[in-house]
């Protein structure tokens, strides 16, 4: 089109107007030259195994492994709550425990230690669910002493089958009865809930006396501890231990249980530091579910079934 440069500058602009708008409608109609939105098939890449099938993709698992959550599990003998934190997805779990004996500070702290530790470092929990129960026995830990409100030892009252009755009073008492206590009711109902593969329960003793303790099949974790720690193995503590933990989880159960054993006289930074290391590898190790674990008890009880509603 050719303009008269000599037309009246009135008629010139609503000739150009015309032909820009004319312009305008026809990229309208071929649909413009600009690049169209690309719809991006949903699901993971298809190199990528979701930990689970509740959290489908890497951005979902990256950002709940990240997360701090909340399960409640019960109270103490006392009233007071517990709750394990967990971090991650996975398929399998690891379960941590501490303060099981309330006058065993260390094992608290370096728990906590543990768990903040896992809320801001979500590569460590890379394909597994942590569940941390930083304090089992926070009535015992506000009293300084070994047993629960009701003067029980925790760790003597789970229902294992070398339970066995003893003395009110002692520092060992087991309990009126195996899993007697809510604080043995609420570990139970984590394991049960949880399933883990493996737990790491905290303690500790005198410094000469730090030890890496297995029950069930963790000799190969307990091994994995002591290349970080420094630690000796040990399949037992040369004590009997009947109603413990281990007992109950480890041999009876086929659970993978690390009994830790911390020098109590040295600070809870040195004793995290110390062995940080050794937990965050038995974290990240390759250990699966245990069958017995899964499987409910013959007659298709579950776990808790053996154990008496809390009080």
């Amino acid at each position: 089109m050719i303009f008269n440069r000599h037309a009246e500058p009135a008629a010139a602009c609503r000739l150009v107007g015309a032909v820009l708008i004319a312009g305008m409608l026809m990229v309208a109609g071929m649909g413009g030259c600009a690049p169209q939105a690309r719809i991006v098939p949903s699901g993971p890449p298809a190199d990528f195994q979701p930990h689970s099938s509740e959290f489908r993709g890497l951005a979902a698992d990256v950002a709940r492994a990240s997360s701090r959550r909340t399960l409640d599990i019960g109270f103490a003998a006392d009233g007071r709550p517990l709750a394990v934190e967990v971090f991650g997805s996975g398929p399998w779990t690891v379960l941590v425990l501490g303060g099981i004996h309330g006058d065993e500070t260390r094992s608290v702290e370096v728990a906590r230690f543990l768990s903040d530790h896992l809320a801001v470092n979500s590569e460590a929990v890379a394909g597994k669910t942590v569940a941390v129960l930083v304090n089992a026995n926070p009535t015992g830990a506000a009293n300084r002493t070994r047993t629960n409100a009701r003067g029980v030892d925790l760790n003597r009252n789970f229902p294992a089958s070398n339970w066995r009755p003893g003395t009110a009073g002692r520092r060992d008492s087991p309990g009126p009865a195996p899993a007697s206590e809510p604080e043995t009711q609420s570990i139970l109902r984590a394991i049960e809930l949880l399933r883990p593969a493996c737990i790491i329960s905290l303690h500790t003793a005198s410094r000469e006396g730090a030890c890496n303790n297995f029950d069930g099949p963790a000799e190969g974790l307990a091994r994995l501890m002591a290349a970080q720690n420094g630690y000796p193995v040990l399949v037992n503590i040369g004590h009997p231990t009947p109603g413990s933990l281990g007992s109950w989880a480890g041999i009876d159960r086929g659970i993978a249980v690390l009994t830790l054993e911390l020098p109590e006289n040295r600070p809870a930074a040195e004793c995290w530091q110390r062995n940080r290391g050794a937990l965050l590898d038995v974290i990240s190790a390759d250990v699966p579910a245990p069958e017995a674990v899964v499987r409910p008890l013959q007659g298709g009880r579950s776990l808790t079934d053996r154990v008496p509603d809390p009080l």
